[in-house]
């Protein structure tokens, strides 16, 4: 009888610590809700490729694609203060082939001869946009990490090299877009650089772009933030935004955050 009872009972305990570990085990899929990390939901994993940290904080190598947290604060996006942009990592998708730069695009201006393996190679790509379009404020954020520069210094010049290309295209903007116009905002040794250029299309309108572009570790970040208005009428909502400084360090404090090389 004895034995019997003790059978019992072990089996009792059995299944009640079966039921407590599955109701009590560790959620894995809890991420911080705040917007500096913008953690992407469940259905947006795929499009940023944002690999599964668990606990651990070691920063990943962004072979699977770019963390969620290495896109910046929508806070410190220009014009947000108005619009409440979405999170940036909700939002974005990977790039595939040669990664395309809005400052670039806007100035048509072609990729450097012979460096054009500069913009196809590399780890990971993507970019995000959020906003309204039209003459209203669209905001857009790409991301190229290299590599790790501490694996490479090759990794470290290449994302030099693509900032200076960019940057350099923003700059010389009117020579490839007639009638453009650039006016540069930061001091030459500011670690950042930001441009406000107005490029005059073919149906008469006219776009504004506000041009950041910042590189960190093995990582090159632009944010563009642009409106199109017709007729030499101005973008529908004024212009509001923080320090040109202010932005720079948000883009880069993220990319810090999240991928290797930042020393």
């Amino acid at each position: 009888m004895r034995s019997s009872t003790r059978l019992v009972t072990a089996t009792a305990a059995a299944l009640l610590c079966a039921g407590a570990l599955s109701a009590c085990g560790p959620d894995d899929s809890g991420q911080d809700g705040g917007k500096t990390a913008a953690p992407a939901p469940t259905g947006t994993a795929a499009p940023t490729g944002a690999p599964a940290t668990g606990g651990s904080t070691s920063k990943p190598d962004a072979k699977g694609g770019i963390p969620a947290k290495a896109w910046m604060d929508t806070k410190s996006i220009p014009m947000d203060e108005t619009y409440h942009f979405a999170p940036l990592a909700a939002n974005a998708k990977p790039v595939t082939g040669a990664v395309g730069f809005k400052g670039m695009e806007l100035c048509h201006s072609p990729l450097p001869k012979d460096e054009e393996y500069l913009f196809t190679e590399g780890t990971a790509k993507a970019k995000a946009s959020v906003g309204f379009g039209g003459d209203r404020w669209t905001a857009q954020q790409t991301l190229f990490f290299w590599g790790d520069p501490t694996h490479s210094s090759g990794n470290g010049q290449s994302v030099g090299a693509i900032k200076d290309a960019l940057t350099a295209a923003v700059k010389d903007c009117a020579k490839s877009a007639p009638g453009a116009t650039v006016k540069v905002g930061n001091a030459a040794d500011a670690p950042y650089f930001a441009a406000t250029v107005t490029v005059p299309q073919a149906d008469g309108s006219t776009t504004t772009l506000h041009e950041y572009v910042v590189n960190a570790g093995g990582t090159v970040s632009e944010l563009s933030v642009w409106a199109t208005a017709k007729g030499g009428a101005q973008p529908k909502d004024a212009w509001k935004a923080p320090d040109d400084k202010y932005v720079g360090t948000g883009m880069t404090s993220a990319l810090c955050e999240a991928l290797p090389g930042c020393y």
